[in-house]
């Protein structure tokens, strides 16, 4: 009886509403609970997910889809509405600085490290493309639970907003070097043009319409409610759309919000505001279906490359954020701390990862990649929430 009952819970037409009524009371308990003992709630809504799945119940595939989806493209218009005009000018010189030296350090520390590991080039070449892309939602989310604000908080949006075309970029030149390891042959102008295509059009796309919006926003004097729909509305379009003219969608929303705070000021203030008070839940609901993505089962295969390549990350992101700030001649708060609140991998890096599995589907490195992008998401996905936790507060921004 007591086995036919669970089997009736997690299976059938119900156990998706069972599955986020679930998530989200677990979610909010651990999350009160955590906060308590001083961690992150972020940490708790990953708990609440693994939880679930342990007892049983399992999210489909388009659950996950839609729930990280629409996460995803709120939180890159929230992101893009950071980057007004007057932002941009106060951050400008200092961020790119930091934005290349830390790329450029992290894809570099990263092949030394899977390179001495593992003696395979094309291995160390591939990961190293991908190390440097850092998961903005996990980043913001942390933010937003301490109520952070100060250089620290803001410079770290920008370059989390900003790593995503970089990673591209990185990537692009890390999947044409593997191929010619491989012996493929490899056409550098097509890798190129895809990249410009993936990154500019995203701009192109996003840009087009957050200018729509900004028109539609002073011809029309919109409620709350209705700026909360058409900044929700708006933002998933360009996620859409993204994927159907083939360029990047976190790059598309940012473009969106990007382009609205510039146009037209007050509706981004406003939007913002309203597209936040609606986040909680949506965070609960993203990082508890990744907390129920989480496999450690495919550690057991891994765990050594896997290891040896979040060190070698995490050392990457400290010391190139250490070093560009210096250089950039930034606050002592940032060589100290930046790195560690940057730890975050998902989104474009499972991406980049699931793209260069097809790519190298005829070799080794075809399942290997996804395997290992895979396991180590998960690894950062429950080691940085506590790392962003630790930077803000002891960069003296929490305020919460």
């Amino acid at each position: 009886m007591t086995l036919s009952l669970a089997h009736g819970f997690t299976s059938g037409q119900g156990s998706i509403y069972i599955t986020v009524a679930l998530i989200m009371l677990l979610g909010l308990i651990f999350g009160y609970l955590f906060k308590k003992v001083r961690l992150t709630e972020v940490l708790a809504y990953l708990f609440a997910g693994l939880l679930v799945s342990i007892m049983g119940f399992k999210a489909t595939s388009s659950f996950f889809n839609i729930t990280t989806g629409v996460t995803l493209a709120l939180v890159g218009y929230i992101v893009g509405l950071s980057f007004s005009y007057t932002f941009l000018k106060r951050m400008g010189k200092k961020v790119l600085i930091i934005l290349v030296v830390e790329v450029l350090v992290t894809s570099f520390v990263v092949l030394l490290f899977i390179y001495a590991f593992t003696g395979d080039l094309a291995l160390a070449v591939l990961l190293a493309s991908l190390a440097p892309a850092t998961a903005p939602a996990g980043t913001i989310a942390v933010f937003r639970s301490l109520s952070s604000h100060g250089i620290l908080t803001d410079v770290a949006t920008a370059v989390v907003g900003l790593d995503d075309a970089a990673g591209i970029i990185m990537y692009v030149v890390g999947i044409i070097w593997t191929k010619s390891l491989l012996g493929y042959q490899v056409t550098i102008e097509a890798s190129v043009l895809h990249a410009l295509w993936e990154i500019f059009g995203a701009f192109i796309l996003g840009g087009s319409l957050g200018l729509g919006l900004s028109y539609v926003g002073k011809r029309i004097n919109l409620t709350r409610d209705q700026e909360l729909v058409v900044g929700v509305a708006v933002a998933l379009l360009g996620w859409g759309l993204a994927y159907v003219i083939g360029v990047s969608n976190i790059l598309t929303t940012m473009a969106v919000g990007m382009t609205t705070i510039n146009l037209h000021r007050e509706l981004g203030l406003s939007s913002y505001r309203a597209i936040d008070t609606i986040m909680t839940p949506v965070y609960i609901l993203f990082f508890g279906a990744i907390g129920m993505e989480i496999n450690f089962s495919l550690l057991a295969a891994t765990w050594a490359v896997a290891i040896v390549y979040c060190i070698g990350r995490t050392v990457g992101k400290i010391t190139g954020c250490s070093l560009g700030s210096w250089m950039a001649r930034a606050e002592e708060k940032l060589k100290k701390y930046l790195g560690v609140a940057l730890l975050n991998q998902a989104g474009v890096a499972v991406g980049l990862a699931a793209h260069a599995a097809q790519e190298l589907g005829g070799t080794y490195l075809g399942a290997l990649v996804i395997t290992q992008i895979a396991v180590t998401t998960a690894i950062f996905q429950i080691v940085s929430p506590l790392g962003t936790q630790y930077a803000v507060k002891k960069a003296g921004e929490a305020y919460a």
